[in-house]
């Protein structure tokens, strides 16, 4: 008898471990190349936050394949005169809590954002662009902006603007980082700071239940660690910043799918402008570094020359613009003797861990110190790089703009003053800058707004407040059996669709 209940514990014990190895039968491994701040879009300003948290959170619109705006929770929209947004709610949306998403979690999560307290640490949307919302009934908000806002839908696809559940929300007070309740296909597991993160499938998902079951993130900031990694099967999935000298070695690698696009974001070094406010010094530097040979080195033929302070992806981009300060040595050194520097220069650029960052560094170094400019090369952790920038370093710092997928989202974030302290980490003010942004978030008229931001870019370029360096292509690779995965204009979509071959 003994012998019977014995086996019947073990029988059941079995049952319970196939279930749970069951429970999640496929599970992605994602890298990161840095990691989260925060589950709270609103603590959160990376795109490598974004990228978890477009897994976890929904928008009322968001990017499409072609780039174009498109529904997510919204079903529909349309303007009813130049300041009023009328927003129809999908019905039947079921956060990760079971509760419903209705009208009053899109009031909820706008006006916690723009609400002091929260200390929200985004740009877009901050300066009370939305002046109300109003909720018309449970599946119908209002939205009535401070003045006629043209880029707010692009604004909206960004990750700070992701759906929150009010009662979840307030319940977990200043926990609420650690514990998100969103609406997307996957929700909340665990969270090993600087380590991974894991999320399990939301089956009530309104776009259908995921295809996998787990997704586990981890990060892993060294750009040949993650290349092993994918080859030896212990990650599946790189969405970006594969390594570009692999891409090419990895085309004959039979378990390996590569990914390639036109690549969104712009790498720069940006001048802290109160540590150089001459002109005539940043112009230099841009003289001094040969970005061509940086393409060629660094990334392998996979990047094109910066042409000015955007993509030439982003919806906005001047055509027209040439390449950025063309290699010119000796009009970097008459520029350094001009502003006084006859003599040299020491500067510090700061960076994170991540090798292929600190190689854009090294290269910048040994190009500067041919113009008689010694450059010392400074890391962070990714973090507290994002923090100390924000407050202004001395000297320049490496870091990629892209924005929300529109001109005002790559340029208002990061040249407006009113953003001095936060995004504007060149803490550059200048008033004509500011006039010209505030024009073309305004003019709803779409000849007129692209002709302000032609001359938005021309300005920009003239005044030099970063080192235009390059614009690397969009690489990712994945395991041979991970299906469904698309490179996304906007960061990382949601993994809703792929799955993954036994």
């Amino acid at each position: 008898m003994k012998r019977l209940r014995y086996m019947s514990v073990v029988f059941s014990l079995l049952l319970v471990c196939s279930w749970g190895t069951l429970a999640f039968a496929s599970e992605l491994k994602v890298a990161l190349v840095g990691g989260l701040q925060s589950f709270d879009p609103h603590k959160a300003n990376s795109a490598t936050s974004a990228a978890v948290l477009n897994q976890v959170y929904n928008f009322l619109v968001t990017l499409g394949d072609d780039g174009k705006v498109k529904g997510d929770l919204a079903e529909s929209w349309e303007m009813t005169d130049d300041y009023t947004w009328i927003f129809h709610l999908k019905k039947g949306v079921k956060f990760h809590n079971g509760e419903e998403f209705t009208a009053r979690d899109v009031k909820f999560t706008i006006e916690r954002m723009q609400d002091p307290s929260t200390g929200y640490i985004g740009t877009i949307l901050r300066g009370k662009e939305i002046e109300s919302v109003e909720v018309i009934d449970t599946y119908t908000v209002q939205l009535k902006t401070r003045i006629p806002f043209q880029p707010l839908l692009f604004g909206l696809t960004r990750h700070e603007l992701g759906m929150l559940n009010e009662k979840a929300t307030l319940a977990a007070g200043s926990e609420y980082g650690k514990n998100p309740v969103g609406t997307g296909p996957f929700k909340f597991v665990e969270w090993v700071r600087g380590d991974h993160i894991t999320l399990e499938k939301h089956s009530d998902y309104f776009g259908g239940s995921p295809k996998i079951d787990r997704v586990t993130f981890r990060v892993i900031p060294e750009s040949a660690t993650r290349t092993v990694e994918l080859e030896s099967g212990g990650i599946d999935l790189l969405f970006d910043q594969l390594p570009p000298q692999d891409f090419d070695r990895l085309k004959t690698n039979k378990d390996i799918t590569l990914y390639e696009g036109p690549g969104p974001s712009s790498h720069m070094l940006g001048f802290n402008v109160s540590v150089f406010p001459d002109k005539r010094v940043r112009q230099a530097l841009n003289y001094a570094v040969d970005k061509h040979a940086m393409v060629d080195t660094l990334f392998f033929g996979k990047a094109e020359v910066a042409r000015g302070p955007m993509s030439r992806s982003i919806v906005g981009f001047d055509k027209t613009l040439p390449e950025a300060y063309p290699y010119h040595p000796e009009k970097a050194r008459a520029l350094l003797k001009e502003a006084g520097y006859e003599s040299g220069l020491k500067i510090t650029l700061f960076t994170d861990p991540r090798t292929d960052r600190k190689e854009v560094c090294e290269f910048v170094q040994a190009c500067l110190i041919d113009v008689g400019v010694e450059a010392k090369v400074e890391t962070m952790e990714w973090s507290t790089f994002l923090a100390t920038t924000s407050k202004g370093v001395e000297g320049l710092y490496l870091l990629s703009i892209f924005g929300t997928g529109d001109a005002d989202g790559a340029l208002h974030p990061c040249y407006h003053s009113s953003n001095i302290g936060s995004s504007n980490r060149h803490h550059w003010s200048n008033h004509e800058i500011d006039d010209l942004l505030t024009k073309g978030r305004s003019t709803m008229d779409p000849e007129k707004n692209q002709e302000i931001y032609d001359i938005l870019q021309r300005k920009i370029v003239e005044e030099a407040p970063q080192i235009f360096l390059v614009v690397p292509r969009y690489l990712g690779a994945s395991r041979a059996n991970v299906k469904g995965f698309k490179l996304s204009p906007n960061t990382c979509r949601p993994f809703v669709n792929i799955s993954i071959d036994e």
